[in-house]
C-alpha cells in the first residue's frame, strides 16, 4: 500500500496519475489503450438491472448507454421469472449485474446454459457489505465493490477477483447550480458525528466563528452552532452541495465524493489509503490528517479564493472525465474480455 502523503498548506497542484481502479491484489491498472477495442466490440451483454433497489432512471441509463459504446450489444434485463428463458435465448458473452438483488438471485442453475458467459456483479454497498453474496453464485469473474473496507469480507467469501470501483455521479443530479439561499452554508460537513471528532469540531467553530455551518450526517444533535440537515433527496442533497462555500469531508463511504466533485464544490477530505486511489490529493481534492492540518487548510483556502476554485474546477474536470460512466465502464468490460 502506498504511504499516505501529508500535504502542506500550500498544496503542490502537479498533475498526478489517475489512480482510481484499485485491486485488492494490488494489480497494475488496466490500461483500456493496450486493449483491442475490436474483442468487445463483438460481444453481446447482459445487463441486469434491479426491480427494487433504489436507482434513478438516469443513473440505469447512464450505464446502459457507455456499454454500448463499448460492446456490440447491451440486452437489457430484469429479474423476473422468465430471467432464466431470457438468458438461455440471448446466450450473451457477458453478463454484468448492477446492485445487490442480483448476489442473491444469481445460481449456478440459472447459468447452467450459458457456460461460456463471464459473469460481474456490482455492488450497492457504499457503507455495508452485502450479506447476501455469501449465500448465492460463487462464480463471480469479477466483484466489484463500492467500498475499500469491505474487500477483507469478500475476499474471506473466496473472490478471488475483487476491486473498489464507486458509482459515479449521475450527472443531470449533481451538477453546478446555484440552489435557493436556504441550502446556502459557509462550511458543509459530510459525515457522522463522534468524540473523536471533538477536536476537528472546535477548529472548524473557531476558523468560522459567526458564519453558518451545517452537517449532513448522524449524531450531531448535541452539537452547538452547527445546523443538522438531512435530506430527503438526491435533488435536495446536490442543493446542499452546491450551496455550500466549501465542504469538509470525512465519510467513509467514498461515492460521496464523486458527486461532490461532479457539483464543482470544493472538498477537504480526511487522508486515507482509498482517496489516493479514488482521486488525485493536491490536484482535485485536498486532504488533511489532523485537526491541526484541517485548520490551516481551511485558512489558507479561505484567503487563496484562487486556489480553492482551481482545486474545484479540476474535480469537475475529472468527475466528466476520468470518474464518469463512461471510463468505469471501459475499466470494467477490458477487465473482463
Amino acid at each position: 500500500m502506498r504511504p499516505s502523503r501529508m500535504e502542506t498548506a500550500q498544496e503542490d497542484l502537479s498533475l498526478q496519475p489517475n489512480r482510481s481502479w484499485l485491486s485488492h491484489q494490488r494489480q497494475p491498472v488496466p490500461d483500456v489503450q493496450t486493449h483491442d477495442p475490436r474483442n468487445a466490440k463483438s460481444m453481446r451483454l447482459a445487463l441486469l438491472i434491479p426491480l427494487t433497489e433504489q436507482f434513478t432512471p438516469s443513473m440505469e441509463s447512464q450505464i446502459a448507454d457507455s456499454l454500448r459504446m463499448l460492446v456490440k450489444e447491451v440486452i437489457i434485463l430484469k429479474i423476473n421469472e422468465n430471467l432464466q428463458d431470457s438468458l438461455s435465448t440471448y446466450k450473451p458473452d457477458l453478463l454484468l449485474c448492477i446492485g445487490n438483488q442480483a448476489a442473491q438471485f444469481i445460481t449456478p442453475e440459472l447459468l447452467s446454459q450459458s457456460i461460456h458467459t463471464k459473469t460481474a456483479v456490482w455492488l450497492n454497498d457504499p457503507y455495508e457489505p452485502c450479506e447476501n453474496i455469501a449465500f448465492a453464485y460463487h462464480d463471480w469473474d469479477l466483484v466489484i465493490t463500492q467500498n475499500m473496507l469491505h474487500l477483507p469480507v469478500y475476499e474471506k467469501y473466496g473472490y478471488k477477483h475483487i476491486v473498489v470501483m464507486p458509482y459515479s455521479a449521475d450527472p443531470l443530479v449533481y451538477k453546478p447550480h446555484q440552489p435557493q439561499p436556504d441550502f446556502h452554508s459557509d462550511l458543509l460537513i459530510v459525515g457522522d458525528y463522534s468524540e473523536e471528532r471533538l477536536l476537528y469540531v472546535h477548529v472548524i467553530r473557531q476558523r468560522f466563528a459567526g458564519k453558518k455551518i451545517r452537517a449532513l450526517g448522524r449524531n450531531w444533535e448535541s452539537v452547538d452552532q452547527i445546523e443538522i440537515w438531512q435530506p430527503s433527496s438526491e435533488t435536495m442533497l446536490s442543493a446542499y452541495y452546491n450551496g455550500a462555500n466549501m465542504i469538509v469531508h470525512w465519510d467513509a463511504a467514498p461515492r460521496p465524493l464523486y458527486e461532490i466533485a461532479a457539483c464543482g464544490v470544493f472538498q477537504l477530505v480526511e487522508n486515507s489509503p482509498e482517496i489516493h486511489e479514488l482521486m488525485k490529493p493536491g490536484e482535485d481534492v485536498v486532504i488533511f490528517s489532523n485537526p491541526e492540518q484541517l485548520g490551516s487548510k481551511l485558512q489558507y483556502y479561505s484567503e487563496n479564493t484562487d486556489r480553492k476554485r482551481m482545486v474545484a474546477s479540476r474535480a469537475l474536470y475529472s468527475s466528466k472525465y476520468d470518474y464518469s460512466f463512461l471510463q468505469s465502464a471501459m475499466k470494467l468490460i477490458y477487465s473482463l474480455i
